[in-house]
């Protein structure tokens, strides 16, 4: 009976060890990422914003900022495509005889419908950056005689591909 009441309370501080470490480093996890989400709103806003910098270089930056979260977002909206042409290709093969089909084909209704609507945000978003990097390249072309003709053009394609997707 000893023995169980020694395993019983070495069961129980090894217990409260345990609790005591996820503790521990669950603040620590928390703390860092407050930390990084501190550093992400404070330094990059005054980097962008910084008022010894030329407009000729809040304009650049722009345009290097937008280019890299377009293609980001295009990237994600590939990602989606690809995984929503899965499970129209997984649901055109479920069996619709079977009497498990229902409960199968209703399992993959929330996760896609979920999909389309992240994939309908990030072409919002794209609709809506796209004038930006227009704007700035047109601005570059004009003020510091870079040649942006391709890059317009690229940005007219993307921008008419977004726009045929919605009318599909």
């Amino acid at each position: 009976m000893q023995n169980l009441d020694i395993g019983f309370i070495s069961f129980l501080l090894l217990g409260a060890v345990a609790t005591f470490a996820a503790i521990y480093y669950s603040f620590g996890i928390i703390r860092e990422w407050l930390g990084q989400w501190a550093r992400a709103t404070n330094g990059a806003i005054r980097k962008t914003v910084a008022h010894n910098a030329s407009l000729d270089e809040h304009i650049n930056t722009q345009w290097t900022e937008g280019r890299l979260r377009l293609d980001f977002l295009l990237a994600l909206i590939k990602q989606l495509e690809v995984s929503l042409e899965e499970n129209v290709e997984t649901l055109r093969r479920l069996d619709h005889a079977d009497p498990l089909y229902e409960r199968e084909a209703s399992k993959m209704v929330e996760p896609s419908l979920r999909r389309f609507t992240f994939d309908r945000h990030l072409r919002d978003e794209c609709r809506s950056l796209i004038p930006s990097l227009q704007f700035c390249a047109q601005d570059l072309a004009q003020s510091q005689g870079l040649d942006m003709t391709q890059k317009l053009n690229v940005l007219v394609e993307i921008q008419a591909a977004i726009n045929s997707a919605d009318r599909n």
